[in-house]
């Protein structure tokens, strides 16, 4: 989703990071060298100034979110080692990490825009939330003379959100999210006005993590179960009718609605407390033999890739 963009002919992932003072933010481009290095560019007209630029404070704040997209700790590592003992197929195509959001709360937003809509309409919606965000920034700007520099389009904070004041950008959100524009809104709110604790959320165990997120409006599992895989709890299989339909494809199961939660423990508990990644590590397994090796798909074509669409000849030959 927006503002991710994987670049397959550079093997690159290029998206806008925030800077040490959270209303900026830096276009980068993130690849591997052919020492297997990890690289972060700064993209702009003169990288050169850019990065010139950049305080050591920016420099900080950049590589704590990419660690955190890619998830390199010690955690995440021994997730990933834990997580392949017990999943040889997964250990041999070096699976083990779920891509997540530089920050939790664009997490839980995609999260949101994921439930009760297409693919299509989601990749839609998340594009708008970054459209808007530079005119949230206008917004919060008390001095209406200021002569800020043009703003990176990025992923809206709780607080750029929080102070969302004009009517006419109210509804513009309005009217891309629908009814989610306000579940989306409050739990911004409740984060600015000091109710919910977000970093929290990240450090408590996952059940009362669960239970927390429960409670707000809009959360209902399939949210809350892929807001704990974005966190690193995989206990909870984000169930929806994508998961039935893999269920009665891969496992020849009668999997329904009213079915699907004890199905998924059926197959999946066996892979506990990784029972989320070994979905994914099916799912998307499902989707290459479908479309093609996702890595070399243009992202214009991103929104072929559902269960439902029939994969094109194009597609297949990607």
């Amino acid at each position: 989703m927006s503002p991710n963009n994987w670049i397959p002919s550079s093997k690159s992932l290029q998206r806008p990071l925030r800077l040490s003072d959270s209303t900026k933010s830096i276009n980068v481009s993130i690849s591997v060298d052919e020492q297997n290095c990890l690289i972060a560019r700064a993209l702009d007209d003169d990288v050169n100034e850019v990065v010139s630029k950049l305080t050591a404070a920016d420099r900080q704040v950049i590589r704590k979110q990419i660690t955190r997209m890619l998830r390199l700790t010690e955690r995440d590592e021994k997730d990933v080692s834990d997580f392949q003992n017990i999943h040889q197929q997964a250990k041999q195509k070096g699976f083990g990490r779920l891509f997540r959001s530089p920050s939790l709360f664009e997490d839980i937003v995609k999260s949101i825009l994921l439930c009760n809509s297409s693919w299509t309409k989601t990749l839609s919606m998340a594009r708008a939330l970054c459209k808007l965000q530079p005119e949230l920034i206008k917004d919060d700007d008390n001095d209406s003379n200021s002569s800020k520099p043009k703003s990176v389009e990025n992923f809206p904070t709780s607080r750029e959100l929080t102070n969302l004041m004009n009517k006419d950008l109210m509804r513009e959100l309005r009217n891309n999210l629908g009814y989610r524009a306000d579940y989306i809104l409050k739990f911004a709110r409740k984060i600015e006005r000091g109710e919910l604790n977000i970093q929290f959320l990240e450090e408590a165990p996952w059940e009362q993590v669960y239970k927390l997120l429960m409670k707000n409006k809009g959360f209902g599992p399939f949210v809350c179960a892929n807001v704990l895989a974005c966190i690193g709890f995989y206990h909870k299989v984000p169930a929806d009718t994508e998961t039935i339909r893999h269920l009665q494809e891969a496992h020849s199961m009668k999997s329904n609605r009213k079915t699907v939660g004890k199905d998924v423990k059926e197959v999946y508990d066996q892979y506990a407390p990784f029972q989320s990644l070994a979905y994914w590590f099916e799912l998307l397994g499902g989707y290459e033999s479908k479309f093609g090796k996702l890595s070399e798909l243009d992202n214009s074509k991103y929104d072929f890739v559902t269960a439902t669409r029939k994969p094109s000849p194009f597609l297949r030959k990607q």
